[in-house]
């Protein structure tokens, strides 16, 4: 017998944990063959800082600052300084 885990990852600002584990224990019953044993659970909720979310959206779902358009946009500004004669 194998045991084989996969790690599945969900980003979103609200969602009922427990809907998902059994919408996924649907799926891989229905999906795999009988007598397969599955075990669905949650791991856990963890909360970004707006740095950290941009960090683990690159990493961990392969979305880059550019796709998700929410980069940062440096300003050049241009300071003239007029110059004083003194007589």
């Amino acid at each position: 017998m194998r045991v084989y885990n996969f790690e599945i990852a969900i980003a979103s600002d609200v969602l009922d944990t427990e809907v998902i584990e059994d919408t996924v224990r649907v799926a891989l019953h229905d999906g795999l063959p009988d007598e397969t044993l599955v075990v669905v659970k949650a791991q856990g909720i963890k909360d970004y800082s707006e740095q950290g979310w941009k960090v683990a959206r690159s990493r961990k779902f392969g979305v880059s600052v550019k796709e998700a358009g929410d980069g940062h946009k440096a300003k050049s500004s241009k300071v003239t300084v007029e110059a004083e004669t003194v007589s």
